[in-house]
C-alpha cells in the first residue's frame, strides 16, 4: 500500500517532530525545505525566490489562475512570469512527482494539491501557551517574543493555504486527523496514525 501523508500544522505544535517520527516509523521520506530545491533545481528558478515566497501569501493577479490550474487541471500558458504564483505552480508540479511513492509532505498546501492522492491529511496543533513555551525554549525568546513570532507564522502559513486550496487552513473537517499535541503525546500519536493506517489497509484489502 503506498503512503502519502500531507501534514498541515500550527507554529510550535511539533509539527515537523512528528512528521519526522512518522517518516521514521514507516520507513518513507519527509519532504519538507527540500521541496523548495527540488522545485529550484527542476525550475532554473534560483531558490532564494522560493525561500521568499514559501508559505507565504500572495496577490498576484495569477492567483485566480494557479488555482484554477492545479485544483481543476485547467489549462495555465503563462506560468514563465515569475511571481509567487508562478513559483507555487512549480513547488506543486514537485509535490505531485514526489506523491507518486510513499512519502510524508510537509505543509506547502500539500493537503489541497494532493487531495485526491493523498492517503491521510494530518493537521498538528497545540494549546497556545505550550506552543510559545517550545518556541522560547528552541530559540532562546522570552514569552512574549515566542508568542508574537507564533502568531506572526501561523497568520503566513494560513493565508498561503487559503490562497490556493478550496478550504480554510486548520478547519477540522477538512482533514482526516487532527492531532493537538497539548493533549497527546508525539509518540502516541504516531501509534495512533499507524493503527489508522492499518485500518485503511485492511479494510482496502476487504479484511477488515
Amino acid at each position: 500500500m503506498k503512503i502519502v501523508i500531507t501534514i498541515g500544522r500550527q507554529y510550535g505544535s511539533g509539527g515537523r517532530i512528528f512528521a519526522k517520527r512518522l517518516a521514521e516509523e514507516f520507513k518513507i521520506p519527509l519532504y519538507d525545505k527540500d521541496i523548495i530545491e527540488k522545485a529550484s533545481e527542476k525550475s532554473g528558478i534560483a531558490k532564494e525566490h522560493f525561500e521568499k515566497a514559501d508559505e507565504k501569501r500572495t496577490n498576484s493577479f495569477l492567483f485566480s489562475l494557479a488555482s484554477a490550474h492545479y485544483m481543476t487541471g485547467a489549462p495555465m500558458e503563462i506560468d514563465s512570469i515569475l511571481t509567487e504564483d508562478s513559483l507555487f505552480m512549480h513547488t506543486a508540479d514537485i509535490l505531485k512527482e514526489l506523491a507518486s511513492n510513499s512519502c510524508v509532505i510537509l505543509g506547502r498546501c500539500g493537503d489541497e494539491v494532493l487531495k485526491d492522492v493523498a492517503t491521510l491529511r494530518i493537521f498538528v496543533c497545540g494549546e497556545t501557551e505550550d506552543r510559545i513555551k517550545r518556541i522560547a525554549a528552541r530559540f532562546d525568546l522570552s514569552e512574549k517574543a515566542a508568542a508574537t513570532l507564533i502568531k506572526k507564522t501561523d497568520k503566513k502559513r494560513a493565508a498561503y493555504h487559503n490562497n490556493y486550496a478550496l478550504k480554510e487552513w486548520g478547519l477540522a473537517d477538512t482533514y482526516d486527523l487532527c492531532i493537538n499535541t497539548s493533549k497527546i503525546d508525539i509518540e502516541d500519536a504516531v501509534v495512533l496514525v499507524k493503527d489508522y493506517i492499518n485500518h485503511l489497509e485492511s479494510k482496502h484489502s476487504g479484511k477488515a
